[in-house]
Order: structure tokens, then sequence, then C-alpha cells
């Protein structure tokens, strides 16, 4: 049985739908999640524009990719691994600041 099982209809002047659109279209939720949102009074952000995904894949990869190097050079001895260790957590920090940028609340 669907979770959301109540129907509710509202009526929009033409230009209190167009505001409303925009608003939505700005925010890249769909209609019903937007409404949901307003209504328990979360913050609706903007959405992130077509970079940012992207942005977000990249810091991802180079993090995945220094936490590889990271394990390698601690099996080894070679690098300094506190500081190593220390730049991967700099790089979460900013992947979490990117991320909570773009996403909405709980």
């Amino acid at each position: 049985m669907r979770k959301r099982n109540c129907r509710v209809v509202v009526y929009f002047s033409k230009d209190e739908l167009d505001a409303l659109t925009k608003k939505i279209r700005k925010s890249h939720l769909s209609r019903e999640g937007f409404i949901r949102a307003a209504v328990a009074g979360k913050e609706v952000k903007d959405g992130p524009t077509a970079d940012v995904p992207a942005l977000i894949q990249e810091v991802r990869r180079v993090g995945s990719n220094l936490n590889q190097i990271l394990k390698r050079a601690n099996s080894i001895g070679l690098l300094d691994v506190p500081q190593l260790r220390k730049d991967v957590a700099d790089l979460r920090t900013v992947e979490k600041l990117i991320v909570d940028s773009y996403t909405m609340p709980d």
C-alpha cells in the first residue's frame, strides 16, 4: 500500500502557478517533493548546476586514489603516512561540504 495515500487539490492563479513552477525548476525537485519540503518547513535550496555533481564525483575519485596510495605507502613504509592521512581527511571534509551545500537536510 502507498505510504502517501491522501490527495489534496489546490487551485492557483496563473501568476501563482508560474511563480511556483520557477521555484520548483530552480530546486530540481518534483512538484510534490518541493511542496512536501516546504510544508515540512525545510529549507528548499536551489538545485546544483550540472558542474556540481561532476565536481563531487571527481573529489570522490581523487579521494579514492589517495586512499589506495596511502595503503600502499603504509605497507612498504615509503611515505609520510600521518601527513597523507591528514590530507585524505581534509579531502573528505571538502567532499562533505560540497554534498551538504547541494542536498536537502533530513
